[in-house]
């Protein structure tokens, strides 16, 4: 077995402690360009130049951050773990600088929102649009990603609020949680397909027709998994799996393919005139929907009023939600 290259938490951080930003911004143009020859013109210096650097980068940490080959350069267990945290501080960076930028101009920065597509084209959607036809100063920031991803952004402050699907776990210290929609799940078509004008359908009745479905690591599809596992039905066959919601109901409203879609979503009325809710006679698995935020941020007068609006649209989501 081979011996640690550190003995200690505090001697890898003292070792990523001596990289400098613009060995960073170096390792960010070697994972993005995938060659030397590539990063060093992107970069602007010359590739016996760029060579050297990364030669004295992994000098500094003590291991290999790339493996050489014919086809480019291939990041180690170590160059990943560093382009990783070269990421995030790019992303730290950027919006520290928008921060500053607001501070030079005396106003306000923008309400950094991360949703998940389940929300971003339902009901927060909506909620935006009522925030911006009313509010002084509405300026928001969308940002769409897996809630893994947004929560991380969300514990790094990079996002202001996390709307999307709650996990079971209890919020960190710090971080308000609030439930909006019990979120179940409905079968969609295109409004002329033939199903659109039956009155009551089972499962087994849709087995024969082509289907698209949420791709099956995301939770959506394993909440509609978990829905029929309960039921004892079988899953429809996919042509296609999509991990976006709203080319999901695209393509269901411009083709012969049927789909699933988050109560949520198709509540809001925002795709009321693109898809139909087919009446499938099937007890859904639960789901909530909602935001999180830290503490101290529910007191901006801003995120306040915004979430008001979220909490009235997610209500008229409830109440015109069908029950099948």
């Amino acid at each position: 077995m081979t011996a640690p290259v550190y003995d200690s938490l505090d001697d890898a951080r003292r070792a990523l402690g001596r990289l400098t930003m613009t060995e960073f911004r170096t390792l960010l143009a070697i994972k993005t360009a995938g060659t030397l020859s590539r990063a060093a013109v992107a970069l602007g210096v010359s590739q016996p130049a760029l060579s050297q650097h990364v030669r004295e980068m992994e000098s500094k940490l003590g291991v290999p951050l790339f493996v050489r080959g014919a086809g480019g350069m291939t990041p180690t267990a170590y160059g990943d773990a560093v382009w990783q945290l070269a990421a995030s501080l790019r992303s730290d960076i950027g919006v520290a600088a928008e921060a500053l930028w607001h501070a030079s101009r005396n106003d306000k920065p923008p309400l950094r929102i991360g949703s998940m597509s389940v929300t971003s084209g339902g009901i927060l959607a909506v909620a935006l649009g009522r925030y911006a036809s009313e509010a002084a100063n509405p300026a928001c920031v969308l940002v769409e990603g897996s809630r893994e991803i947004l929560l991380e952004h969300l514990h790094h402050r990079r996002i202001d609020i996390f709307v999307g699907r709650l996990t079971d776990d209890e919020p960190a210290p710090g971080l308000l949680r609030e439930t909006l929609f019990q979120d179940s799940c409905v079968v969609i078509s295109s409004l002329r397909h033939p199903l659109a004008r039956k009155s009551r359908l089972n499962m087994e009745a849709l087995y024969d027709h082509s289907w698209i479905v949420p791709a099956e690591d995301t939770s959506f599809y394993k909440q509609i998994a978990e829905s029929m596992r309960r039921a004892g039905v079988a899953q429809p066959e996919a042509r296609i799996a999509s991990y976006s919601m709203l080319a999901l109901a695209a393509v269901v409203s411009t083709s012969e393919l049927l789909g699933f879609l988050p109560m949520s979503l198709y509540a809001s009325g925002t795709l009321s005139n693109s898809v139909r809710r087919l009446e499938v006679d099937l007890a859904w698995t639960p789901a909530p929907l909602g935001i999180v935020m830290w503490r101290d941020a529910s007191v901006n007068p801003r995120a306040q009023r915004l979430l008001e609006i979220l909490r009235a649209v997610a209500g008229s989501a409830r109440a015109s939600a069908p029950h099948a």
